[in-house]
């Protein structure tokens, strides 16, 4: 496999990784994960407490463990992101 059919490969792969989290992690969620990161960066100054904090929250709307973990830090991402494109 040539370099070109290498990155072929891997832009597939993470095609199907995005999909997966679209289907696992529903838009509701991941916008309700960034409203509540967003108070956390407030609330905390370090950033397991502020992630473990969101964590809690989703789990007490019902949300189950291991997708409240990958909605927060999708969350943190665009959180990031957002900061980054204001400076």
């Amino acid at each position: 496999m040539g370099l070109l059919g290498w990155f072929k490969k891997v832009g597939s792969l993470v095609k199907k990784a995005l999909n997966i989290v679209a289907d696992i992690v529903p838009e509701e969620t991941l916008a309700l994960a960034l409203v509540w990161v967003r108070v956390a960066a407030t609330k905390f100054v370090d950033n397991t407490e502020r992630r473990e904090w969101v964590v809690a929250l989703l789990r007490g709307k019902g949300i189950p463990e291991s997708i409240a973990r990958l909605a927060v830090e999708l969350a943190v991402r665009v959180f990031k992101k957002e900061l980054d494109n204001r400076f």
